[in-house]
């Protein structure tokens, strides 16, 4: 017997209608496939087959019970009102996907204790000061890589093979356990930012509660947590170009135009120097892609648990067959995590003159 939730689910992932998948399965209608989503109905065994390799899962995939669903506490989106109800739903149910199988590899393992500062309803500058000093990071220093951060304080992140034009990335409360999802396909200044607002939420705010307020409290302590203004006083210039701002961004992690909108709240430039900056940002093209390189970064929780259940090298036969994926899909997920040689370097510290002439050698970080 397969669920007909698990046949909405892939369907719902590729956003396709009912009448759009019974198409593409031969002898199976509209009226069917409702009815076998409702679970009222069994499709025969061809039917199953087909189902199953159109979405890149297994009959075993169909057969499996259901897991959590995963409710969005506030997407961080760049464009929310043109983001379509089908490509949200898709992202949630390709993240369902994903940590349905992270749930069940961390059975084996140790987990990562919750070490989160949960403020709900603190002052976002506050809570992101004290959300750095958990992380391990002074106040005063760029952020070296930030995911793998996340992933140490105990919050859940999975990579999602999904690209939605409107949507970086959300997050979501399972229980007690804070669940953050990433999209791909975004520049790495973005995809840091989006993070650092979705933690925001995580700290800050009660699940399910909305509104322009708690995404702007949310975009406030994302700003602290990357940029703090103490620290950004002292490096940014009197007068900021594009070109200083380019060189900050590949320091700092940020893009152009967030340093742009800091410059402005710290009053380093005016309202009319702002809107100077930000229309030669547009004129040169710079809105969807800025230069200025920022290293992407990909959670590693989910393939570390890979490696631990099914040995260091990996087998992505036997890790497909064990989630009851394709092996094409289980490499396109595996592939939003990081390998251990993608792991970012630990930062070199200060060294007194006295030891000047000794090399540091950077180290990859752990997770």
């Amino acid at each position: 017997m397969i669920y007909g939730e698990r046949v909405k689910q892939v369907r719902e992932m590729h956003q396709m209608t009912q009448s759009e998948l019974a198409q593409v399965v031969p002898g199976l209608s509209q009226y069917q496939l409702s009815r076998i989503e409702k679970g009222t109905a069994q499709p025969d065994g061809e039917s199953e087959a087909l189902l199953a390799a159109t979405f890149g899962v297994s009959v075993d995939f169909f057969q499996r019970p259901p897991g959590v669903e995963l409710n969005a506490l506030s997407p961080q989106l760049r464009a929310r009102s043109r983001l379509t109800q089908k490509s949200k739903t898709a992202a949630m149910q390709w993240a369902r996907l994903v940590y349905e199988e992270y749930r069940s590899l961390r059975s084996s393992a140790r987990t990562i204790p919750l070490r989160l500062p949960v403020m709900r309803g603190a002052d976002p500058v506050v809570a992101a000061a004290r959300t750095r000093e958990v992380m391990g990071f002074s106040p005063d220093e760029p952020l070296p890589y930030l995911i793998l951060a996340v992933e140490r304080v105990g919050v859940t992140v999975v990579g999602l093979p999904y690209r939605a034009e409107n949507l970086d990335g959300f997050c979501a409360w399972q229980c007690d356990e804070p669940v953050m999802a990433v999209l791909s396909g975004v520049p790495g200044d973005r995809i840091r930012f989006t993070v650092a607002h979705e933690l925001g939420h995580l700290v800050l705010h009660e699940p399910g509660v909305t509104g322009s307020a708690v995404e702007s409290e949310a975009d406030t302590f994302a700003s602290e947590l990357l940029t703090p203004r103490s620290a950004l006083l002292k490096v940014l210039p009197a007068r900021p170009t594009l070109n200083s701002l380019a060189m900050l961004k590949t320091q700092w992690g940020v893009s152009i135009k967030s340093l742009v909108r800091t410059a402005r709240e710290l009053g380093v430039v005016d309202q009319e120097r702002a809107i100077s900056l930000y229309k030669q940002i547009s004129a040169r093209g710079w809105n969807k892609q800025e230069p200025g390189h920022v290293p992407q970064e990909k959670p590693r929780a989910f393939r570390k648990l890979m490696e631990i259940h099914y040995g260091a090298g990996l087998s992505v036969s036997a890790a497909a067959r064990g989630a009851g994926w394709s092996e094409e899909l289980t490499m396109q997920i595996l592939d939003q995590h990081a390998k251990a040689d993608e792991l970012p370097y630990a930062p070199v510290r200060s060294i007194s003159e006295s030891s000047s002439n000794v090399i540091q050698l950077r180290r990859r970080v752990a997770l």
